[in-house]
């Protein structure tokens, strides 16, 4: 018996050490790529570059440090941002979106309390500041008016736990704030979800056959 449980021991750890990524809700990070897998999810399979390619760097200097890498990178569009949200279970307070921070308006809280993630998304894809934040440009322009266009997207860790679209008087390079970054040609490794629920599945059984052990 004790043979068996060790024997089932030793898959769940291998496997958890050869999976290919970690599971954040329907998004998978694998290394410094975030793929979208979700069949429901208009960019299923987009892989979103964390925050090391952009971090500080103007537009052009973002797409062309990217590019050293994925060859097709380029920035997210906002719909895409939206994607991304949803794959990550971020829900909205109320109208605003992600993407409304490319549009004309005040600067405003988009999602907090149960409807946040608690900062999963943010830590995934890497802070930009010093208080473990991350912040997207959008459309900056720099004027800080309601009848301009807002500059960033906020996703709060340690810092709080909600987001935000903001106006802002900054314009790039800003040592606080990247772009947000796709690549459409970056492969996932499969089968995602297949390894996600296997893992937890063996969990699930490892911990069963310790647990009269315990008593």
């Amino acid at each position: 018996m004790m043979q068996n449980e060790t024997k089932g021991i030793l898959i769940a750890l291998v496997i958890a050490v050869v999976s290919p990524g970690i599971c954040h809700g329907d998004l998978v990070e694998v290394g410094d790529l975030n793929f979208i897998d979700d069949p429901g999810n208009p960019s299923d399979g987009l892989a979103f570059l964390d925050m090391s390619y952009s971090d500080g760097l103007t537009q052009a200097a973002a797409i062309a440090n990217a590019q050293l890498t994925f060859a097709d990178a380029r920035l997210a569009t906002p719909s895409e941002f939206d994607d991304l949200f949803a794959a990550s279970g971020i829900d909205y307070d109320g109208a605003l979106k992600a993407s409304d921070g490319f549009n004309v308006g005040l600067g405003a809280t988009i999602s907090s309390g149960s409807n946040y993630d608690g900062g999963a998304l943010a830590m995934a894809l890497g802070s930009t500041d010093q208080t473990n934040a991350t912040f997207f440009w959008t459309d900056p322009d720099g004027t800080n008016s309601s009848s301009s266009t807002r500059e960033y997207v906020f996703m709060g860790t340690t810092l709080g736990t909600f987001a935000g679209i903001y106006q802002s008087n900054s314009t790039p390079p800003n040592s606080d704030i990247g772009w947000l970054l796709v690549s459409d040609s970056a492969a996932i490794p499969e089968p995602s979800a297949f390894w996600c629920v296997g893992l937890v599945g063996l969990g699930i059984a490892a911990w069963k056959k310790l647990k009269p052990k315990f008593r």
